[in-house]
């Protein structure tokens, strides 16, 4: 009997040449969501959209941390090195927390996510009775959703929008000019 190979290969998000493309879906399909939430708003069942809106984005959120597409990012430079090490300490500590936790505490934590949950609802609730355009509502939640799954875009954006012209330009301090002439 001859010996078998299998590989296989499993990608949890997009590769390098399709990256743009999964993003570009991404919002395109958040703002669908969004755009559906204002129409049924609209239709007098606000509850009903703020909800479906608020857990469809919790839900995001949980399912990208649980496949690692949000992470805090691993970089080697010095800058946060050590409170990007204090987020990965509490995240990995409130978990072990959570899972060692009697049940008056996890009713508590419980009440705590619930409560969080309600007032981001709201929030949501308040968004969809300002929005008066089906479009705006849907770029409102494509924007949410950009900074869900593409927050290195708006670091590299605003970090451009520190120089004026988009160019540094570093220069070398001139020679004093030397002051020819009485009295200034």
């Amino acid at each position: 009997m001859s010996e078998q190979n299998i590989n296989v290969n499993v990608e949890r998000g997009a590769g390098p040449d399709n990256h743009a493309w999964t993003v570009l879906g991404t919002l395109l399909a958040c703002g669908a969501v969004g755009m559906a939430a204002w129409a049924i708003s609209n239709a007098g069942m606000l509850d009903m959209a703020a909800t479906g809106l608020s857990f469809f984005f919790i839900q995001l959120i949980t399912m990208m941390m649980k496949a690692g597409l949000l992470v805090v990012p691993e970089k080697h430079s010095t800058d946060f090195s050590e409170s990007r090490g204090i987020i990965k300490t509490l995240w990995r500590e409130f978990q072990e927390f959570q899972g060692n936790s009697p049940i008056w505490r996890m009713a508590l934590l419980a009440l705590g996510f619930t409560l969080a949950y309600l007032i981001f609802r709201f929030g949501l609730s308040v968004a969809l009775g300002v929005f008066e355009n089906i479009w705006i509502a849907g770029a409102a939640s494509a924007l949410i959703a950009s900074f869900i799954v593409s927050p290195q875009l708006f670091k590299t954006m605003f970090s451009k929008m520190k120089t004026r012209s988009g160019v540094q330009i570093k220069s070398t301090p001139a020679e004093p000019e030397a002051w020819e002439g009485g009295v200034a």
